[in-house]
């Protein structure tokens, strides 16, 4: 592909939100309000990832919290330590990740599309998770897990962002944290990039020619 622009309009570049456009930490919710270990027993006993999970595909914050009091009756402070994090859910947003912004911006200037595949709840998206990227006003789409009702890495949620925006999947490269969200895009045929940091990030986008090598 040549890096003057002329492939760049037909490709598309898909990022995740946390912990590859901004950073995401559970413990930031708590931490000075409940002592960590607290929150990290919660988080290995009290099966965190799959409350946070239903909230990604948009089971309403009640349903949550009563499928959380049948599962652990004995445990009553557990669903008071999960509703004390949602309340406190801006703390988890701890910052953007470094250099990845600039990427971004230069992804745009060279006009490539860029969408986002997020998982997490809608609500929290619109008030917290949205208005922290502003870059993300100048994307042609964005799709969340919670508004679909599915979270990556089922293939059906990918199909969503690949059919609504019209894409194929061999002229999107997919970026994200995660091994298992990769893997699920490259089963759909596109692109992946298993996003460790925003360096190796420009220079896999330079290397397809989506970006132009600096001029030294």
């Amino acid at each position: 592909m040549s890096g003057n622009g002329t492939g760049r309009r037909g490709r598309a570049v898909v990022f995740d939100y946390g912990n590859v456009l901004y950073a995401w930490e559970s413990h930031g919710a708590l931490a000075g309000r409940r002592p960590a270990r607290v929150w990290e027993e919660f988080v290995e006993e009290g099966e965190f990832s799959r409350w946070n999970e239903m909230a990604d595909a948009g089971v309403p914050f009640g349903d949550i919290l009563a499928a959380l009091g049948r599962a652990h009756p004995d445990r009553p402070d557990w669903a008071d330590l999960l509703a004390d994090y949602w309340r406190h859910f801006p703390d988890t947003l701890t910052g953007p990740i470094p250099g990845v912004g600039a990427v971004v911006d230069d992804l745009l200037d060279a006009g490539v599309r860029l969408y986002a595949l997020t998982n997490f709840n809608h609500e929290l998206f619109a008030a917290f998770g949205r208005p922290r990227v502003p870059q993300l006003e100048r994307f042609s789409g964005i799709v969340v897990s919670g508004e679909e009702r599915l979270t990556k890495p089922d293939p059906a949620v990918f199909r969503v962002l690949l059919e609504r925006y019209g894409l194929r999947g061999a002229d999107a490269l997919f970026v994200d944290d995660a091994p298992a969200n990769v893997a699920a895009a490259a089963s759909l045929g596109m692109d992946t990039h298993l996003f460790r940091g925003a360096g190796r990030l420009r220079a896999d986008l330079t290397d397809r020619g989506l970006l132009d090598a600096p001029v030294d």
